[in-house]
């Protein structure tokens, strides 16, 4: 793998290598790093400080988000191409799919352990030196540096867990595809509560935590708030469309719906803080394209990246859209932002790019 700083066009304003005193001067959309990865399918990067982790099909690597400079590359052996977005913590990397898990040293990338599948992974959540993650229909809880098991915890034996668990104080909730709620104790896997609603909400598709209540993202087009102490619900809230993913940042939850609107919804009690229209439809020139990548927020911003390889920026307190960049490539469906005017993308023939904004 090598850092290519050459190859490729101007994305929207010129190519140009990212320095503190040139950025200023780099038009909004210009690229200023550019990597390839060595992989034809990348996985979404996941940010690490002022690094950047990426995973594919065939490599797992490191750069530096400011520059794009290669940390460290792997190759992958068959069997360990990646499919879930790479969890950093405690000095430790985890990729991986349904097969397999691999953790890395997130310094070096020095191999540390790897964990087969009985049946199927689901994504994985890093929680206090614990992979948790789903293994078809049972929990499984493994330490983080060694991939040693600690316990395991059985849903219904005919439904998948596929959706990475959540926790806080102690507690991880995780439902399968049998629409249970459950609460397990960290510490021994033994079962607090349990809650099924099944018929409500079908299945709980994301589950996310702000303070004391579960705000969990239901296959019937609600979002629902949950205390966590109980699972009794606090509030929920019709989107009125599938919805595609939520977010939960700075007190908010964060969700695009297909009827053509972007919330911004109170977590402490369901109540909408503002709606921005994305589309109407029609053939207006400010229609955004449909939503795929999962929502994003740094500071005061809320990044969204459409289908049609456009970012949006939106203020977080009133939902007004105060930036527009056509990236100007065909990307995967993720951004990364990197702070000091740069956001990182995928292109869909295996390169990173760091992207003036």
């Amino acid at each position: 793998m090598r850092l290519n700083l050459g190859r490729r066009r101007f994305l929207a304003g010129g190519l140009a290598l990212w320095a503190g005193a040139a950025k200023a001067s780099m038009p909004r959309g210009s690229l200023a790093w550019t990597v390839d990865t060595g992989n034809k399918v990348l996985t979404p990067a996941a940010r690490d400080g002022d690094r950047l982790a990426f995973a594919g099909e065939a490599r797992v690597g490191l750069v530096e988000g400011r520059t794009g400079r290669l940390l460290w590359g792997r190759d992958l052996t068959d069997g360990d191409a990646a499919r879930f977005r790479p969890r950093l913590a405690d000095g430790v990397m985890l990729t991986g799919a349904a097969g397999a898990f691999k953790a890395w040293g997130g310094e070096d990338g020095r191999p540390l352990w790897r964990a087969e599948a009985e049946r199927a992974f689901g994504a994985p959540l890093i929680y206090k030196g614990t992979v948790l993650a789903g293994d078809g229909h049972r929990l499984v809880a493994r330490d983080l540096t060694s991939g040693a098991v600690r316990w395991h915890f059985d849903t219904h034996l005919d439904t998948d867990i596929h959706y990475a668990p959540a926790a806080a104080a102690g507690t991880v909730f995780v439902c399968g595809g049998d629409g249970v709620l459950n609460a397990v104790d960290l510490a021994s896997g033994r079962l607090l509560w349990r809650i099924d609603r099944a018929k409500e909400w079908q299945y709980l598709r994301q589950l996310h935590i702000w303070n004391d209540i579960l705000v969990a993202g239901a296959y019937q087009e609600k979002l629902h708030g949950l205390d966590i102490a109980t699972g009794a619900e606090r509030w929920s809230f019709y989107a009125g469309n599938f919805i595609n993913s939520h977010l939960v940042a700075d007190g908010s939850a964060y969700l695009w719906s297909p009827t053509g609107w972007l919330y911004a919804v109170d977590a402490a009690n369901g109540a909408v803080r503002w709606r921005h229209r994305t589309t109407d439809y029609g053939k207006a020139a400010g229609n955004w394209a449909p939503l795929m990548a999962e929502l994003v927020v740094q500071g005061d911003d809320l990044f969204a990246l459409d289908m049609a390889d456009v970012l949006h920026v939106l203020d977080i307190a009133s939902g007004r859209e105060r930036l527009r960049v056509a990236v100007g490539e065909k990307l995967r469906p993720f951004v990364v932002p990197l702070g000091q005017g740069l956001a990182a993308f995928g292109t869909q023939d295996g390169r990173l790019l760091g992207v003036t904004i």
